[in-house]
């Protein structure tokens, strides 16, 4: 469990049925292996891949999470929608 220390998970998850496609977010409380799970229950083929994950103070998660969307913005899937948070990855 992430609270117990007061920290929270930035995360990408790669997906092998969405090629060259991340997924950046964060959790708060829980696991990510079940938010891994949760996301795997929204219809995607297969399960996701934790690419890369990073323990931060619960307090700096959305800041964190913010600036890598930040950072990736132009490489947005879906520009329309902003709450999208999938991004083009040609390094994946």
């Amino acid at each position: 469990m992430i609270n117990q220390e007061n920290k929270g998970l930035v995360y990408v998850l790669t997906n092998s049925a969405m090629p060259r496609l991340v997924k950046i977010g964060m959790i708060t409380r829980g696991n990510i292996d079940a938010r891994m799970k949760e996301l795997y229950s929204t219809g995607v083929p297969v399960p996701f891949d934790c690419l890369y994950g990073c323990k931060v103070k619960v307090s700096d998660c959305s800041k964190f999470e913010k600036t890598l969307h930040k950072t990736f913005e132009p490489n947005r899937v879906n520009a329309v929608r902003l709450q999208s948070q999938v991004y083009h990855c040609k390094f994946i």
